[in-house]
């Protein structure tokens, strides 16, 4: 089992990765109103940084013998 702070880095990035997926969907359904088509947009970008930084911690982690 792994410790809590490994889980939670593994399960948040699950769950970003769970909302970028759906935020294709989200962008296909604003087509037609560029308020909402900007946002989503803009929401992705900012998930996707999210998750460079989580996998980017928990390759930190494994790198030095933490990931547990």
């Amino acid at each position: 089992m792994l410790k809590n702070h490994n889980h939670d880095l593994v399960q948040q990035l699950s769950e970003v990765s769970d909302s970028l997926w759906r935020m294709e969907d989200y962008l296909k359904n604003a087509k037609g109103c560029e308020h909402c088509t900007a946002m989503w947009n803009k929401s992705k970008e900012r998930l996707e940084e999210v998750s460079k930084m989580l996998v980017d911690e928990i390759g930190r982690h494994y790198s030095e013998k933490r990931f547990d």
